[in-house]
């Protein structure tokens, strides 16, 4: 959709919401976007900890 119909429609249909409240809700999704973000890297760190297996260790050392 572009830029001018974007704009057209989100007045055209304006349910009394309040710019606060626009605001607010970009706050909330910051906040879960913040909160997801925390959760991967704190996944991929734990990933990361974890011992490589044997074998794969072993199939790692034959391609060199």
């Amino acid at each position: 959709m572009s830029a001018k119909k974007r704009s057209d429609t989100e007045g055209a249909g304006d349910s009394g919401h309040s710019k606060k409240s626009a605001a607010s809700g970009r706050g909330i999704r910051k906040t879960r976007s913040s909160d997801l973000g925390r959760a991967l890297r704190s996944v991929y760190d734990d990933t990361l900890r974890e011992a490589v297996p044997d074998d794969f260790a072993n199939l790692l050392g034959k391609l060199s």
